[in-house]
């Protein structure tokens, strides 16, 4: 499998990454359908920063044998950001993702050739980032709240991850159109994380305040209870408020990866 199946593998991780900025409604992000809450980009940006990352999975497989912990990853992740920004003229469309890909597409890589899970492995790949101190806002916030920093997320073995898989697979027997469910998968990944971008912009009270209400709003879905008409209407006032759950939507693409491989 590791040989043979490695350019499907490569292609399946591009395709969850084009559904998550492709489909629609989104909570605000980017998609087919409009540019959401961003002045800075749109669906054209994120097709050029995809075009980074068949090379940048591609490195990771070639390389693996040279990649003896995290510090090594990190260098190729940086060199990658730099190409992101050169197609994207600036724009920061995939930062994030170039940081959770590059460890959970490693460490699929690894569990391939390797005893131990995925999560196991990822859990002590990830062991460095408990001693690298991370000065920024939005870990004086996490400090602040007690909540969890995405490098928590991946130190974790990504939980929410996995937890999120199971729920995106409970709900294929809906009778709802598959962007609706794409649109539940990331409700649920933005109540169980803590996205600081969204915190830092609107503060503790109203992030909270939302995740309730999406809450609610997953539920009614789910009982197909709202018109379309209605779910764009949250939709838009996610774009109004200038907010969207790009934490949430990262994560999302691990998911979609994934679902694609069939991971059980």
């Amino acid at each position: 499998m590791y040989n043979e199946n490695m350019n499907k593998v490569i292609n399946d991780f591009l395709k969850a990454i084009e559904i998550e900025f492709s489909f629609y409604p989104s909570l605000g992000l980017v998609s087919k359908q409009n540019s959401g809450c961003h002045f800075d980009m749109d669906y054209k940006t994120f097709q050029n920063s995809l075009k980074i990352f068949k090379p940048f999975l591609k490195t990771i497989y070639k390389d693996f044998n040279q990649i003896k912990d995290f510090y090594d990853l990190k260098q190729i992740g940086f060199n990658f950001e730099n190409k992101m920004f050169e197609e994207t003229n600036g724009v920061n469309t995939h930062k994030g993702l170039i940081f959770h890909s590059s460890i959970f597409f490693y460490c699929f890589l690894y569990t391939q050739i390797n005893a131990g899970t995925l999560q196991k492995n990822i859990i002590n790949f990830c062991k460095p980032l408990k001693s690298i101190p991370i000065k920024s806002k939005s870990m004086d916030l996490c400090k602040e709240y007690n909540l969890a920093h995405p490098t928590q997320i991946a130190i974790s073995g990504y939980p929410v991850v996995f937890k999120a898989l199971n729920y995106y697979q409970s709900i294929q027997h809906l009778n709802l159109e598959e962007n609706l469910k794409y649109f539940l998968l990331l409700i649920f990944l933005t109540v169980n994380i803590d996205d600081t971008t969204m915190i830092l912009k609107i503060g503790i009270q109203s992030y909270n305040n939302i995740k309730a209400d999406l809450n609610s709003l997953a539920i009614k879905i789910e009982k197909n209870e709202l018109s379309f008409k209605e779910i764009e209407e949250i939709n838009n006032h996610f774009i109004k408020e200038r907010v969207s759950p790009g934490g949430a939507a990262d994560l999302f693409v691990l998911v979609m990866f994934l679902k694609l491989i069939n991971y059980s």
